[in-house]
């Protein structure tokens, strides 16, 4: 049984791998997962070279013998530039203007059985506020008419050969891809809350400047458990990338919601035939699928089942992945 480390210095970094960081035993690997305090003591571990390491967030970086650098929430602009040319560089997001990123897939593990919640709410829960409005802004009003009719347009190869796009660098083109995510979320929240105002909780530090009724997030993971359970879970992508499972999709199904996701770029390989039941590609569409579950538990309780059974295999397709890894 080979042993890996997960070297996590940051508790919030933990949280992002969600229950992949409470795996202790996974068929021919145990798993350790050393952050806060317990990070020094992986240091030391780490010197003695005598363990596999993931390291996330590449802190310390870890050379292509000993193990792999996971980088989180972000695609290859995130990695520092001298460490750009390791080949053990792994991310959990894909960028839609190149083909750089290495993926480690994680996937939800389910753990807990759902106690569903009596009244339906719509769940989402985000950051919202431009990051680089400097650098982004004249785009946000050069395509955000377009973006508003085709929601899935900015995860298409064919937007970014646009020409205005491709004069500008990797690292502008990735703010001006998160921008426009955030930029969109505004406007597909706001078209809900014309409808669903009473049915609908918001959930961030930033939304303010959009709309009355939001709620902090300063909560447990006990909290975010009891908010996702049972209920419909809005989830309108990464603004980092085009996945469809990261940090916040895995928190969702893991916690008993129903993904309710903007189409990503492999939403297809993902769900295969059961790829209509989780998705959405346009307003109407969203509006359609909520309308469908929101007064009907019986469908809704169903579909979270098939959910949280499409990842029963999750366990054993995360070894898959160490083993080209780790083995080679």
């Amino acid at each position: 049984m080979k042993i890996i480390l997960i070297l996590c210095k940051s508790s919030y970094r933990k949280n992002n791998l969600n229950n992949f960081s409470k795996i202790l035993f996974l068929n021919k690997y145990l798993l350790f997962t050393l952050s806060g305090p317990f990070y020094y003591v992986g240091l030391f571990l780490k010197s003695l070279n005598i363990f596999r390491i993931i390291s996330i967030d590449g802190n310390p970086i870890v050379y292509k013998d000993k193990g792999f650098n996971f980088w989180l929430s972000g695609t290859t602009t995130k990695i520092p530039e001298k460490y750009l040319h390791y080949k053990n560089n792994f991310l959990n997001m894909k960028a839609v203007f190149h083909n750089k990123d290495k993926i480690f897939q994680l996937y939800p593990i389910i753990n807990k059985k759902n106690k569903i919640s009596k009244e339906t709410r719509i769940i989402y829960l985000s950051s919202c506020n431009l990051r680089q409005p400097n650098i982004t802004l004249r785009f946000i009003n050069l395509y955000e008419e377009f973006l508003n009719k085709n929601l899935t347009l900015l995860d298409t190869h064919t937007f970014w050969n646009n020409k205005n796009l491709q004069e500008q660098n990797e690292k502008n083109k990735f703010y001006i891809y998160r921008d426009l995510k955030l930029n969109q979320r505004v406007k597909i929240i706001k078209f809900l809350m014309n409808k669903y105002s009473n049915n609908i909780d918001i959930f961030g530090d930033d939304w303010s400047e959009h709309i009355q009724n939001f709620n902090k997030t300063n909560f447990t993971n006990k909290k975010i458990r009891e908010i996702y359970n049972g209920n419909i879970c809005l989830d309108l992508g990464s603004s980092t990338g085009s996945i469809t499972l990261y940090p916040r999709s895995i928190e969702i199904i893991e916690n008993g919601g129903l993904l309710l996701q903007l189409k990503q770029a492999d939403s297809k390989s993902i769900f295969k035939e059961n790829e209509n039941y989780f998705t959405f590609s346009n307003k109407e569409e969203l509006d359609k699928k909520i309308e469908e579950l929101i007064n009907n538990k019986f469908l809704l309780c169903n579909r979270i089942r098939l959910l949280q059974d499409i990842f029963r295999n999750s366990r054993s397709l995360i070894e898959k992945q160490l083993d080209k890894i780790i083995i080679g």
